[in-house]
């Protein structure tokens, strides 16, 4: 099936059609409502057909649903029909949760989206857990106000990456997470990771959009579950 994968960012809202790994770039801001971003995709498509729909959504969802308007856009997006206005079935998910979906390749994996701020996804045997790491005292700051960009332009680059080490192998540890994919703008910046870390990638957004429509059993961390059952049953 044709799947429309969307990821709404504050500044641009990233499109990928199936089986296409380069996005389309939509500009967003403040005065960003959801008819508009819908109207715009819809533009950008050129009568490309599609089945369903994939959302990454700047904040909080609840039940399947947006619970909060989101920070850099416009209001709206809350009680907004989007199956209606994509005429398709829709599912929508926070933005790094739905990137952490298509970095996991099972286990216990930690995901770290060094952006703007730092979004935090844990994802166990399948479960998405969203996180709000970000909020946490990392000594006399948060993460948020070491690991953002706002972070990185206060206190330079050499002092930005050497908190993004440190704070990576910390939160490691306390999730014993076997890997902790490293995404987000910002990652690029990061010449070596540390142990136990991948690079992400944006892709991966559209890898994590399509995986919301498949089955548990189609997940890559039932399959690890599986395997080590069998050795050790």
């Amino acid at each position: 099936m044709n799947t429309l994968v969307i990821d709404v960012g504050g500044t641009n809202v990233k499109v990928w059609r199936t089986n296409e790994t380069e996005k389309i770039k939509v500009p967003s801001g403040k005065e960003m409502t959801p008819q508009k971003m819908v109207d715009a995709v819809r533009e950008a498509l050129q009568g490309w057909q599609y089945e369903r729909v994939s959302i990454g959504y700047p904040g909080d969802i609840h039940n399947g649903h947006p619970a909060a308007e989101p920070h850099n856009l416009a209001d709206g997006w809350v009680n907004f029909d989007y199956a209606k206005a994509f005429d398709a079935p829709v599912k929508i998910m926070n933005d790094a949760c739905m990137q952490a979906l298509g970095s996991y390749e099972g286990g216990r994996m930690l995901f770290l989206g060094l952006g703007t701020g730092i979004g935090t996804v844990f994802i166990i045997d399948g479960k998405i857990v969203p996180l709000a790491l970000g909020h946490l005292k990392f000594c006399e700051h948060t993460f948020d106000e070491y690991l953002s960009r706002k972070a990185l332009e206060l206190h330079g680059e050499k002092r930005w990456k050497r908190a993004v080490n440190e704070a990576t192998t910390v939160l490691k540890q306390a999730f014993i997470a076997d890997y902790v994919v490293l995404g987000g703008g910002n990652t690029k910046k990061l010449d070596d990771l540390p142990e136990g870390c991948r690079r992400g990638a944006n892709l991966m957004a559209y890898t994590g959009g399509v995986r919301m429509w498949e089955p548990l059993e189609n997940m890559p961390a039932l399959a690890v579950f599986e395997e080590t059952v069998g050795k050790t049953g």
